[in-house]
């Protein structure tokens, strides 16, 4: 039982979420390629991967409590971080919301591309 990490959940959820999130456990686990922590919403334990950041890493996943994704939902929670001084959580929302924008456009773009094709298709049942 890691007290430490369970007492830094606690008072970041009353410091920081007015202490409207569940009581979740918070656990160590080692070290995974490209992931500092995730969290078990059924087993409501949030796990930490790494050994640096893990304060932002912890804040991280408890936006993600009620909220998966990093969609307008998690991003809020994010931007709400910030106001309240967490600044690292300004830089975090930004590129998530770049990501949305890029995956928006991407899809935007195939699906001129299909129509444009379609478009392509049609002019030979033109007179």
């Amino acid at each position: 039982m890691d007290d430490t990490l369970d007492s830094l959940f606690d008072r970041l959820n009353a410091g920081l979420f007015d202490g409207r999130l569940p009581t979740y456990r918070v656990r160590r686990c080692p070290p995974q390629a490209g992931e500092r922590g995730f969290i078990d919403e059924k087993a409501r334990t949030i796990w930490i991967c790494t050994s640096s950041e893990t304060r932002e890493t912890l804040l991280h996943e408890m936006c993600h409590i009620g909220t998966p994704g990093h969609g307008r939902r998690f991003r809020a929670k994010l931007k709400r971080l910030a106001r309240r001084g967490e600044s690292w959580a300004q830089a975090e929302r930004a590129y998530y919301l770049r990501a949305e924008l890029r995956m928006r456009a991407e899809h935007w773009m195939a699906l001129w591309e299909i129509g444009r094709g379609l478009t392509r298709g049609l002019g030979r049942f033109r007179a």
